[in-house]
């Protein structure tokens, strides 16, 4: 199962945002709630590392929800971010601060100042989360230690997606081998499958069949030849 959720409003345009984000790519599990108590409780339940709750859809539930959330010592921890329908009162943006909420975002709902503050809150920046486009030859170990080829399409320090036939379903750990063009050694690292571009069912069809690849705990070694790697990606860019 995902270990880094998000607990949101059941919002048909919050999902796709979210969908079509980092946030999926990097393995983030939604969990969907439809008023405040279960959002509380969802809180409670998961430790996620974000709540996002809808006051279009949730009303003053989303604000109860909200100082719950803070009132509570183990919980106050988790950062909540509020949505202000289109037409707010005027004081509704400071009754959400007054619930303790850490952003608040308004309504129309904008991909780019949604994902913003998301990213503000988590301490992520948008920008390392971009993903580079690259072509190099790998090798993919699953469990039995058989060895599978593919290829990665795209890159950044958190994950890779790699065209490759042999698919695994999501969450399953792997072993991937591969070499940086342009940087001497091979690299080894244990991998989580955070989604499946399927053949007969694709989430981005603008993308090959593959697998969108999760780096887990990777090596000082590993870290420091990605960082290189795409700081010469970003020059080549710039």
């Amino acid at each position: 199962m995902p270990t880094k959720k998000i607990v949101l409003s059941n919002d048909a345009t919050l999902l796709t945002i979210l969908n079509n984000s980092f946030f999926q790519r990097e393995g983030f599990g939604m969990v969907l709630v439809q008023d405040g108590q279960t959002g509380f409780q969802a809180v409670e339940a998961e430790a996620p590392t974000l709540a996002v709750f809808d006051l279009a859809q949730l009303g003053e539930q989303a604000l109860v929800c909200c100082q719950k959330i803070k009132a509570d010592p183990l919980l106050a921890v988790t950062p909540v971010l509020l949505l202000l329908p289109e037409k707010p009162t005027e004081d509704l943006a400071d009754d959400c601060w007054d619930a303790g909420c850490d952003a608040v975002v308004h309504r129309p709902l904008s991909a780019e100042r949604f994902l913003d503050a998301a990213c503000g809150l988590l301490g992520i920046s948008r920008r390392l989360a971009r993903r580079f486009p690259v072509s190099f030859e790998l090798a993919l170990l699953d469990g039995a230690q058989t060895k599978h080829v593919g290829s990665c399409v795209n890159l950044n320090a958190g994950g890779l997606f790699i065209l490759t036939k042999k698919l695994f379903p999501v969450d399953t750990l792997l072993t991937i081998e591969f070499s940086l063009p342009g940087f001497e050694g091979e690299l080894r690292s244990a991998v989580r499958v955070a989604w499946v571009n399927h053949p007969e069912w694709r989430k981005k069809n603008s993308m090959p069949c593959g697998l969108g690849l999760q780096f887990e705990k990777p090596s000082l070694a590993v870290k420091s030849a990605l960082q290189s790697f795409l700081d010469s990606l970003k020059l080549e860019d710039a």
